[in-house]
C-alpha cells in the first residue's frame, strides 16, 4: 500500500478536460438523438429518444467525466449539463422556433435541467468507482506518512497477546 499512483495531469487540467469532454458528449448526444429539451411539441415531445437523452446520456457522460477527473467527479459532473442546457435555452429564446414548437416553460425546463445534472452526477460517481478500482483507493492522497499495517485478522492479534 505504499505505492501512490501518479495522475496524468494536475487537478485543474483534468477538471477542464473532463468538463469540455462532458459538454461535447452531451451536446453530441442531443444532436445525434435529435432532441431539444427546451422545445415542447405536445405529447410527441416525450419519445424514446427524449427518454434516452434524459437518462442514459447524462449517466454515460458522467461516467466519462469520472474516469477523466477521478476523485471528486461527482461534483464536477453537475456542471456540463448545466452549461449545455443554459446555452441551448439561450439560443432558443433568441431564435425563431419551427412551426408547432413552443419554448418549454421556464420552471419545467429547470426541473429537467436538475434531473440532467443529478443523472450526470450519478455517472460521475460510477466513474470515480471505476478509477478507484483501477488505480486503488489511495490514488490521490496516498498512505499516511506514519501508517502502520493493520493485522489481517483480529484472532491473530488476540493470539499474539495471549502468548
Amino acid at each position: 500500500m505504499d505505492v501512490v499512483h501518479v495522475q496524468w495531469a494536475p487537478v485543474w487540467l483534468r477538471g477542464l478536460a473532463a468538463f469540455v469532454v462532458g459538454c461535447i458528449m452531451i451536446q453530441a448526444g442531443f444532436l445525434g438523438l435529435g432532441v431539444h429539451l427546451d422545445w415542447f411539441t405536445g405529447i410527441a415531445t416525450f419519445s424514446g429518444s427524449w427518454i434516452l437523452s434524459m437518462t442514459l446520456l447524462p449517466v454515460a457522460a458522467g461516467i466519462v467525466i469520472g474516469m477523466i477527473y477521478g476523485y471528486g467527479a461527482k461534483y464536477l459532473a453537475h456542471f456540463p449539463p448545466l452549461a449545455v442546457l443554459l446555452f441551448g435555452y439561450y439560443q432558443s429564446i433568441h431564435s425563431t422556433l419551427p412551426a408547432g414548437v413552443e419554448l418549454l416553460p421556464w420552471g419545467l425546463w429547470v426541473m429537467f435541467m436538475i434531473l440532467q445534472m443529478e443523472f450526470c452526477a450519478v455517472g460521475g460517481f460510477i466513474g470515480e468507482i471505476i478509477v478507484r478500482r483501477r488505480t486503488g483507493w489511495l490514488h490521490r492522497y496516498g498512505p499516511a506518512p506514519d501508517a502502520v499495517a493493520l493485522p489481517d485478522d483480529d484472532r491473530d492479534q488476540a493470539d499474539s497477546l495471549r502468548k
